[in-house]
């Protein structure tokens, strides 16, 4: 199945804090956010108990991709003194 371009939505859970300390130490030892990594949990659980098709790929990142000085250092303001930091 291809990637389509379907809407996340929002929604509250109310889970054991161990559980949400454990999902975002290992959100965090893996480089990705506490969201996605939830997110590729529960898909491949679904997955895996056949409440979504076998050839079912994830959602990937919906923000629009590269935008525009993304990556770029940003250039002082030229009527601004530059912020030592």
């Amino acid at each position: 199945m291809f990637r389509t371009e379907m809407p996340r939505k929002d929604t509250k859970l109310r889970l054991d804090e161990r559980i949400l300390e454990a999902l975002r130490v290992e959100a965090s030892e893996s480089g990705t956010s506490f969201n996605a990594l939830c997110e590729a949990v529960l898909f491949n659980y679904s997955k895996a108990r056949g409440k979504l098709p076998l050839d079912a790929e994830p959602l990937g990142e919906t923000r629009g991709g590269r935008r525009e000085g993304s990556g770029k250092p940003k250039q002082p303001h030229p009527d601004r003194p530059a912020k030592n930091n």
